[in-house]
């Protein structure tokens, strides 16, 4: 890593650092049966998943810089994982795939965030 992306990224830590992005959390946890893409999609009145995904949306753009919102994301996905009972199988995966989509879907960059994926 050079020294400009290093310092960026301690940046980064620093701004998501503390904040807890419960939104984002909420959207990554829902739903306990396998992750379908195309249902996602779906806009439905009144679906909590899309009101969640759009708080989440927000909290993301308010980071000062856009690669921010990785770090937002990968912040979302630790305190997803630390918090309540156990995993039924397979949601950690499901946590994961939607944390990959969320850059897209929130419109933040084309840019792929990187995740090192743990299975817990």
């Amino acid at each position: 890593m050079d020294e400009d992306a290093n310092r960026s990224y301690q940046q980064c830590s620093q701004q998501v650092q503390g904040r807890e992005f419960r939104a984002c959390q909420r959207f990554l946890k829902q739903r306990s049966g396998p992750y379908n893409a195309e249902e996602d999609e779906e806009e439905v009145t009144g679906n909590p998943q899309q009101q969640y995904l759009q708080e989440c949306c927000q909290q993301l753009k308010e980071m000062d810089r856009q690669q921010c919102g990785c770090e937002a994301i990968k912040q979302a996905v630790r305190q997803a994982q630390q918090g309540g009972p156990r995993y039924q199988t397979g949601q950690s995966e499901q946590i994961y795939q939607r944390a990959r989509e969320l850059p897209r879907r929130c419109g933040l960059s084309q840019q792929q965030c990187r995740f090192s994926v743990v299975f817990v």
